[in-house]
């Protein structure tokens, strides 16, 4: 308390008669029967009586302590009784209306000659008071809070905050730090804190709004505690966009959706079909407020965002409904299970030597169940399932010309007069393999599977994960050619869904959408950080058969696959196999055959040799070369009338293996009717393509370099490419150390 406030003051005494009880006191102004009385109203008879009963209370029960204690011990001045001066020996009692009012009626009660123990009667000629001049309102309102909010005397919290407010309230146009030093007094005065009184202002001017809403006449002080929780919680606050430098909700729809939740609405009632209404029914239907209790603002803030379990809160008028449409009460089970859990194998950890056999078998149950539900729709696993082709017999003509209009680093790229081999050369980082992944992904047409299989391997992913690859993904892809004499598109990107019900776990959506002349595919799925992956499409169709063969990742089950196919595909009699087999041989001629083999749960390829009569070796005992000879070429028949796309060809094979492999390779494309696409860094690689002696008109070459214009593309086809590298040593590699 500041000196200002303890300076003495002189005390008079007076007639009881002369003190007026004051009809706007902080005690009762939430009272709904109390009307705001003027100053010189006041002293009116009726006003008096009005408030007298208002103090009171019914049976005067509001009094009944006071009326004990003065008939116990007298009239004791523990408390000073505070007025005002209203002139003509008439005095309004701004502290101890309640005292007063015990004495008016213990004087009613000595005139009627009843008893009133040991009062004395003189007190009722000699009142003792302090007169303030409370011409300063501020020093009644610091005063009356220290008694009634600080003090052992407290109002309800509605007062206590009222009283705030309308001493802060004449500082609110006056800037923000006059009104920061207003705040700062009256919390030192009071000895609050400032948390406490920020938020008896938020929830003050809450219930102002409250006020002067449609629902006005159900406010009660009771109440006080919903307008609490509604400001306590940050969730709440931001779904009305407060302000907190001018305690005003800026979503005015919110605002009243949320006064509509904890007040009792009226809702007309549909007329009936045949159009025969009663004119003397009330057309319209109460309900009760879906929100009752401050407790249910707390499971209110737990799915706020949530749109759609708002709509089945309102709908249902159920606030249970829409915690159940959230998710949460099986969100908050959930975590109480995993607490437990924690607990459990805490548990579990610091008695591990107590376990027995007997206990082991139990422990390895709970582990194989625990695995069974760990959450697995994170990774994308949709790369399985049938699909058909749309060129798939008869292609007479593969891609003839390729346009890039968008996939990561080329743009507005286009290639004319493709051939059936076409080899593309330049320096690091120009987009080579950039390019052969676009040829790729064209060939496998709406099958958004295999889109995210290429991004996983690319980026040596053992799975592909959903909320990374939300992050990582952000460029559209639209790529075009014309393949077989038809036109056909692609386009891929990432989207926002607003046909699907959001859980609380949504990611982002991709839409694979692709153009064969004119018929549209569309495949789309819908990803989730936990929940499992919605997919929607038509039906999984590929341009042609096609693969993808990179040194950088390793894709047994592929692999397996192109094997199968090999073993059933036959040409002249022979199968596909043997042809790959045979061709091994002649660059390792002590091997006699190459088996698939289902060793337990591993399957592996082993290699017969003259060498080890005793036991045959894993391929993988035989050097990286001859491997990737027998992966690439057993790729050819599955691949057949279709695209098969080799990066860095030459890596890992022995350039003196290079003329007769690349021979085989244009052996194999005519033998499948294949349309190869490959990127090479060394010269004799390419040399080897125009030196085995098989057919130059089928190759193009095609140097990629950049410069400041962006990506300048050089074409060389046939015997032409043939005489330049014959004559001018021509080399299509670009300056580069790769």
């Amino acid at each position: 308390m500041t000196d200002e406030q303890v300076t003495e003051r002189p005390r008079r005494s007076f007639n009881l008669k002369n003190l007026y009880l004051d009809p706007n006191n902080y005690r009762f102004i939430d009272n709904k029967k109390h009307v705001y009385v003027e100053d010189w109203l006041v002293t009116d008879p009726k006003v008096q009586k009005s408030t007298r009963l208002f103090i009171e209370g019914k049976n005067q029960e509001n009094i009944k302590d006071l009326i004990a204690s003065f008939k116990s011990n007298g009239f004791m001045e523990v408390d000073v009784i505070q007025v005002k001066d209203l002139g003509d020996n008439n005095y309004l009692v701004l502290e101890g209306n309640r005292r007063v009012t015990a004495l008016k009626c213990l004087q009613e009660d000595s005139d009627n000659g009843l008893d009133i123990g040991a009062l004395d009667p003189s007190i009722f000629r000699k009142v003792p008071f302090e007169i303030h001049n409370y011409e300063d309102n501020e020093k009644h309102l610091v005063i009356m809070g220290l008694k009634h909010i600080s003090g052992n005397k407290k109002w309800s919290t509605f007062n206590q905050a009222r009283l705030i407010y309308d001493y802060l309230l004449p500082y609110k146009e006056k800037g923000k730090e006059i009104y920061n030093k207003k705040e700062a007094h009256l919390c030192s005065s009071l000895g609050v804190t400032k948390t406490k009184l920020r938020t008896m202002q938020r929830v003050m001017h809450l219930i102002l709004e409250y006020k002067e809403s449609d629902f006005d006449d159900q406010f009660e002080s009771s109440k006080y505690g919903l307008f609490e929780e509604i400001i306590k919680k940050p969730a709440i606050k931001d779904w009305l966009d407060w302000d907190d430098d001018t305690f005003t909700p800026r979503n005015r729809n919110n605002l009243e959706r949320i006064f509509s939740w904890i007040s009792k609405t009226e809702v007309r009632i549909s007329e009936d079909s045949d159009g025969d209404n009663d004119d003397f029914k009330d057309p319209y239907e109460e309900f009760e407020p879906i929100i009752n209790k401050s407790l249910e603002i707390r499971d209110l803030s737990l799915f706020i965002d949530n749109e759609s379990a708002l709509a089945v809160m309102e709908e249902e008028r159920s606030l249970a409904q829409g915690l159940v449409a959230s998710g949460t009460v099986d969100k908050q089970n959930f975590n109480k299970a995993l607490s437990k859990l924690r607990e459990n194998l805490s548990s579990l950890s610091n008695h591990q030597s107590l376990i027995t056999v007997e206990d082991t078998e139990q422990l390895l149950e709970a582990k194989d169940k625990l695995l069974s539900i760990l959450p697995k729709s994170q990774n994308l696993n949709i790369e399985a399932g049938n699909y058909s082709c749309c060129f798939q017999f008869g292609v007479n003509k593969h891609f003839s010309s390729l346009k890039i209009d968008a996939y990561k680093g080329l743009d507005d790229l286009e290639l004319k007069g493709l051939n059936r081999i076409n080899i593309f050369a330049g320096s690091n980082n120009c987009g080579k393999t950039s390019l052969l992944e676009a040829v790729y992904l064209l060939s496998v047409h709406n099958d958004i599977g295999a889109f995210f299989k290429l991004i996983r391997l690319k980026n040596k992913l053992h799975t592909l994960n959903a909320t990374w690859l939300n992050q990582t993904f952000d460029k559209s892809v639209k790529i075009s050619g014309d393949f077989n004499n038809t036109t056909t598109s692609l386009e891929f990107y990432k989207f926002e869904a607003s046909n699907i019900d959001k859980k609380d776990d949504y990611l982002s959506s991709y839409r694979l959408r692709a153009d064969v002349d004119g018929r549209i595919l569309d495949n789309v799925v819908h990803t989730f950080a936990h929940q499992p992956l919605i997919r929607e499409n038509e039906r999984v169709e590929r341009l042609c058969a096609s693969a993808f063969k990179s040194p950088y990742f390793f894709d047994f089950e592929e692999i397996l696959k192109e094997h199968t196919k090999a073993v059933e595909t036959k040409v002249e009699s022979n199968s596909a196999l043997k042809l790959v087999v045979d061709f091994v041989k002649k660059i390792d001629n002590n091997i006699t055959d190459i088996r698939l083999v289902d060793d337990g749960e591993v399957k592996r390829f082993v290699v017969e040799s003259k060498r080890t009569k005793d036991k045959d070796l894993d391929v993988t005992y035989y050097g990286e070369g001859l491997q990737r000879v027998f992966y690439i070429a057993l790729a050819f028949s599955s691949c057949r009338n279709g695209v098969i796309c080799i990066d860095e060809f030459e890596t890992a094979i022995h350039f003196s293996l290079l003329i007769e492999f690349t021979k085989f390779v244009q052996e194999l494309s005519e033998v499948f009717n294949v349309q190869v696409f490959l990127t090479s860094h060394s010269k004799e690689c390419i040399d080897a393509f125009l030196l085995n002696d098989y057919s130059n008109e089928s190759i193009s070459g095609f140097f990629m370099e950049k410069n400041i214009d962006g990506l300048n593309i050089k074409q060389v086809n046939g015997d032409r490419f043939r005489y330049l590298i014959d004559n001018i040593d021509l080399d299509i590699r670009g300056d580069s150390d790769e």
